[in-house]
């Protein structure tokens, strides 16, 4: 230790880290043997430069290094009050331990002096909430990239139609559970194990089709479930305001399940409404006005039907039943005669009773 590395380097004992590395950089680019080509002096100075910035740059090299300065400084004090040949009187053993032990005490406060290694500095809770957030962050992108691809994977499969393996990669798409449905429908399923697939795709599918809705509509219907059958109609209409098919469904179940038959009229309507060509929609608001007493009305819409089918003998049964209660016999007879002919036997004994005047 003949050379003090901070004198070396030109800074203090105190100096951080961030000086040390200035120092050294600013004397090694004044002392690099390119920049002095052929000085000796140069290249001793620059090797003494790199060995001082090489202990104090290392925490660890750098305490051991100023542990070993203290002591020397102390022990360069202790010896100059003590320079040259002892004199004065003789002394005694206790007296030499006395004056080593006082020689030797600057060493041990240096000693004492030594706080070890600078600690570190913590983390502020500001720094940890950021890497907290920052970790989050990233996981959170890597969670989305996976169900991205698992949905990619997903889409591929049911595509081929392999909608079993679409659900290993995504348990929730909608769609697949509908292309489920769809096949156990077709194999004659428990109607509650098709509706675990409907509600699995309604629940999961971002945009159902009513469709979708009168499928699980349909199954309610099965389930006796009628409440529900028509929340479900009805949830159908509302994706889908021209859904006729709904309003029909909705007309047959007030009609002859629930036998209102103001409800159903309304249904029906409704279901004529969207589409005007429809013979079941105009049927079924023409029995609806026969069931209300509306016969007038009644006779019309058969009128209507008797246009689009006459091979349906219900038209003629009760539209000459409609007939009958107007006043017209004539003409209610021969409609009469006509479903009697087609094979409804429920008009024979009406026939009898009221035809034999006109020769039925």
């Amino acid at each position: 230790m003949k050379d003090n590395y901070y004198a070396v380097l030109g800074i203090m004992p105190r100096a951080s880290q961030d000086e040390i590395r200035a120092a050294y950089k600013k004397l090694a680019r004044q002392y690099h043997p390119d920049v002095n080509q052929g000085s000796k002096d140069s290249e001793e100075k620059f090797k003494l430069l790199l060995e001082a910035y090489q202990t104090l740059s290392d925490p660890r090299k750098k305490d051991l290094y100023d542990l070993k300065l203290s002591y020397k400084l102390a022990t360069l004090k202790s010896g100059a009050a003590q320079t040259g040949p002892p004199t004065g009187p003789y002394k005694t053993t206790r007296q030499r331990e006395d004056d080593a032990y006082r020689m030797r005490r600057p060493a041990r406060e240096a000693y004492r002096e030594y706080t070890g290694p600078p600690k570190k500095d913590k983390l502020s809770p500001h720094m940890v909430a950021i890497t907290l957030f920052a970790t989050g962050t990233l996981l959170m992108i890597f969670l989305w990239l996976g169900e991205i691809m698992n949905h990619i994977t997903a889409k591929d499969h049911l595509e081929r139609g392999d909608f079993n393996a679409a659900l290993l990669f995504d348990d929730e798409y909608g769609e697949a559970y509908y292309a489920r449905y769809l096949s156990r429908k077709a194999m004659n399923a428990n109607p509650k194990i098709l509706l675990f697939d409907l509600n699995l795709a309604l629940r999961y599918m971002e945009n159902p089709s009513s469709g979708v809705y009168m499928e699980r509509a349909m199954v309610y219907f099965r389930c006796d479930s009628l409440k529900k059958s028509i929340a479900d109609y009805e949830k159908a209409l509302a994706v889908n305001p021209a859904c006729d098919t709904a309003c029909y469904a909705l007309g047959e179940i007030y009609a002859y399940i629930l036998n209102d038959p103001k409800k159903a009229l309304d249904w029906y309507e409704a279901s004529l409404r969207i589409r005007p060509q429809s013979y079941s929609g105009r049927f079924g608001k023409a029995l609806m006005l026969y069931r209300l007493q509306r016969f007038a009305s009644c006779i019309r819409e058969f009128d209507i039907c008797s246009k689009q089918d006459r091979s349906d003998k219900r038209l003629f049964f009760y539209r000459g039943s409609a007939r009958l209660a107007m006043g017209d016999s004539a003409a209610a007879c021969f409609d009469l005669d006509q479903s009697l002919t087609m094979g409804m036997d429920e008009a024979k004994p009406m026939v009898d009773r009221f035809c034999r005047k006109f020769g039925y």
